[in-house]
């Protein structure tokens, strides 16, 4: 597709705006860095973790803490860890300074800004080079991206990077490339998974079987070499973990994903009394033999092969991104277990689509107002806790704020029951209409 569209203005946007947005994004989240974090996440786990590295052994990680506190991320994580670790030693910062969880902090807020350059470069050929800078842009003042990464802590900003960079590289024609990315994707965080079945039947419908098998291929050479350090290092065992063991973890129908499951707890727990304990659970019964953790996966497991066959008929390059973003946000609505921070990549992708019409416009700036909240809150919720546990007197009515993110939280919950019904009833014609641009 040589440009957005006949009417679009032709004059892309001066990369000057963008290097602002990169420059004032970096120095913002700098700010923040060493302000606001999931102290769990942050102290906890991943500085508590890259200890163990001692700045050189990232296989110690997984040796030291896997039976013990679950260290379960696949093999890119200790990596960047060990790296950190390594930072922190070298200006001898303390173990959980300011300093320490800025270090920490820097490959996310780095993978965020990275998405920058990689729209604006790699979307040029299928879109234009207004629509790729417009798409740059959009990811650069993304507000959930800003919450992952620089204030959370989390690594999800990287798994999107590379989710990102595997879809401009099929976009591009290069399979091989989007593979390897898919491949670092998955060894950063399982959740990468969710776009292999479309970013499959997208390549095998356009490009045909021989680049799909070079592009698994690839993914699995990048899964093997990131690990083979650590087999070699006697810690399989964790490795093999972290893609199988996080099912069952968390056995509950949500771990604050706003979600469907998030409104059906506050109908359970608030109007029918149950005990939260017992409503949470996604191993009860839901209908007969079925439970509500097999009800999600039947609902997942339709609506999936409701995406792809729509991407099947139109496998428009709009449609990869749509398709995608679409399978993310149903990932996050419809199984049980989901954690609030699996709404992002469903987010970004929309910034990629946004350019290319209306429906994805609106959708974009629906999921970004309501990722951000989803993150936002359980993150305040989060520092709440932790404020309470250091300072009992610390916070006047702890209970009352609690409940005002809860009510807020059943809202946000709401809008994303909508968003979903209304991007189910649009997705067919929008797929349509994308693709028909392409032509």
């Amino acid at each position: 597709m040589a440009s957005l569209s006949p009417r679009a203005p032709s004059e892309p946007l001066p990369l000057a705006t963008l290097w602002l947005a990169v420059a004032g994004a970096f120095v913002v989240s700098l700010l923040v860095a060493p302000l606001v974090f999931h102290h769990y996440d942050v102290v906890d786990c991943f500085l508590n973790w890259a200890r163990a590295s001692r700045g050189c052994q990232p296989w110690a990680i997984y040796l030291t803490h896997f039976d013990t506190d679950d260290c379960d991320y696949p093999p890119v994580v200790p990596y960047l860890l060990t790296l950190i670790e390594r930072l922190r030693l070298a200006v001898n910062a303390g173990p959980t300074s300011g300093a320490a969880i800025v270090f920490l902090k820097l490959p996310n807020i780095a993978a965020w800004l990275a998405h920058v350059p990689l729209c604006a470069i790699g979307l040029r050929r299928p879109f234009g080079a207004r629509a790729a800078r417009i798409a740059a842009l959009l990811v650069a003042l993304s507000p959930p991206l800003f919450v992952n990464a620089a204030a959370w802590g989390q690594f999800d900003a990287l798994l999107s990077l590379f989710v990102v960079a595997a879809i401009v590289a099929a976009l591009d024609g290069r399979p091989v490339r989007a593979g390897a990315a898919l491949g670092l994707g998955l060894a950063t965080k399982l959740l990468a998974v969710v776009a292999v079945p479309v970013l499959a039947v997208w390549t095998w419908r356009r490009r045909g079987a021989r680049p799909l098998m070079a592009g698994a291929a690839a993914a699995v050479l990048a899964m093997v070499l990131t690990a083979v350090p650590y087999v070699v290092r006697g810690a399989e065992r964790p490795v093999l973990a972290s893609y199988h063991g996080a099912v069952g973890y968390y056995p509950l129908r949500t771990v604050e994903a706003y979600n469907l499951w998030y409104v059906l707890d506050r109908v359970d727990i608030r109007l029918r009394g149950q005990p939260s304990g017992e409503a949470r659970l996604d191993t009860r019964p839901f209908l007969g033999p079925l439970t509500h953790r097999d009800v999600g996966l039947v609902l997942i497991a339709g609506w999936t092969v409701f995406i792809l066959a729509g991407l099947w008929r139109w496998p428009g390059d709009g449609g990869l991104i749509l398709a995608a973003a679409f399978q993310f946000f149903a990932v996050f609505m419809l199984p049980t277990q989901m954690h609030q921070r699996y709404i992002l990549p469903a987010a970004v992708l929309l910034a990629l689509a946004a350019p290319l019409s209306a429906r994805s416009r609106v959708l974009f700036v629906l999921l970004a107002m309501t990722a951000t909240l989803n993150q936002g809150l359980d993150l305040a919720r989060a520092v709440l806790d932790h404020a309470v546990q250091v300072d009992p007197m610390r916070i006047a009515d702890p209970p009352a704020i609690r409940m005002a993110i809860r009510n807020a939280a059943t809202v946000i919950a709401l809008v994303h029951v909508g968003v979903f019904a209304w991007w189910t009833a649009v997705y067919r014609r929008e797929l349509a209409a994308l693709a028909s641009l392409s032509e």
